[in-house]
């Protein structure tokens, strides 16, 4: 089936594989830590587009910090769009497809979704010409394991080619997570991990960068 193609998400959305490695909840976490540096007044009242938005769950963190904000998501899974449109179909409008599905708005997020793509390069630049701010959240230095899900790993001049932008670097949000979860999945497994080959857990960093688009015109939305 490959990775990171459209079956293959639908197959992660409809199995349920994709809320129970805790998906959805990471999500909300990262729409959180992200708003603060987000250089947008809370007062916004045109569009905001979700590029990747899943199973939707970043839409109402960042509603509830722009109230009067218009809210698009678009993902390639028609499973995660059907699902967004029965449980968030109230305060954003959902659209199936890939990047050439985006229509011009006013601020692109793209969380979490670019260190799938090959072509990222060319969808951020195919951006800029869609709006006038794009952020782009991904992980910071990831170490890329051939055969996995990601395919980029992103460090402050990664897309130099593109001119100016602007960059900062997130630490992992474990303010939601339990005490004991902590204790026993973080610190507790740290102690065993490279016993078993596996990499020690720790608090990761997100890079987002910040540019200035070439779009000046607003959308309809239905």
């Amino acid at each position: 089936m490959g990775i990171n193609n459209k079956d293959y998400w639908d197959q992660r959305f409809e199995s349920g594989d994709w809320e129970a490695k805790r998906g959805r909840k990471q999500t909300r976490l990262f729409a959180k830590s992200q708003i603060k540096y987000f250089k947008i007044p809370p007062c916004f009242d045109r569009t905001i587009l979700d590029f990747g938005c899943g199973l939707g769950d970043a839409i109402p963190v960042y509603r509830s910090a722009f109230r009067n904000a218009k809210f698009i998501g678009v993902d390639i899974s028609d499973s995660a769009i059907d699902f967004c449109r029965k449980e968030y179909g109230h305060i954003a409008q959902f659209i199936q497809g890939d990047h050439l599905s985006v229509q011009p708005v006013d601020v692109i997020i793209a969380s979490n979704i670019f260190e799938h793509l090959p072509n990222d390069i060319e969808i951020a630049s195919y951006f800029l010409k869609k709006c006038k701010d794009l952020y782009i959240i991904v992980p910071y230095k990831e170490r890329i394991v051939p055969g996995g899900e990601h395919v980029n790993s992103y460090d402050e001049n990664y897309f130099q080619g593109l001119g100016k932008y602007e960059w900062y670097i997130l630490l992992r949000d474990w303010s939601q997570y339990s005490l004991k979860y902590l204790l026993y999945h973080l610190y507790f497994k740290n102690l065993f991990r490279p016993f078993f080959g596996k990499k020690i857990v720790r608090r990761g960093k997100q890079i987002m960068f910040h540019f200035k688009g070439q779009q000046n015109t607003e959308p309809e939305i239905a």
